[in-house]
């Protein structure tokens, strides 16, 4: 790839090697200046095996939305996170976002 990123990849790879988005918020700058955040993608075991979600998901509250921003990800955010992927893998969705799915972009002050 010589090091550069392909408009399908264009914001990096997850560690599964699939291309990232821009998530469901967007380009979300991170509050310690170092960059900007989209998915945050998280290992969670579902159905036995670890699975590759976002920790970023609409169902986060602007507080926890900062604290994944800031601090990380906690327990709890994990489970939100965990129990929105399951919604949408359960209606045959992918976890992450997709092209052309409805978007929060700036709906957050954080």
């Amino acid at each position: 790839m010589n090091g550069l990123l392909s408009d399908n990849a264009k914001y990096g790879y997850r560690l599964d090697g699939t291309p990232k988005s821009t998530g469901f918020f967007g380009l979300l700058n991170r509050p310690d200046g170092t960059g900007y955040s989209t998915e945050l993608s998280i290992g969670v075991e579902m159905d036995g095996k670890e699975t590759l979600i976002p920790a970023i998901v609409p169902t986060l509250t602007p507080d926890e939305l900062n604290t994944v921003l800031t601090s990380g990800v906690t327990p709890q955010i994990a489970r939100k996170a965990a129990d929105y992927a399951r919604n949408r893998m359960s209606n045959g969705l992918n976890p992450f976002w997709q092209q052309g799915e409805k978007t929060y972009f700036g709906e957050y002050q954080y």
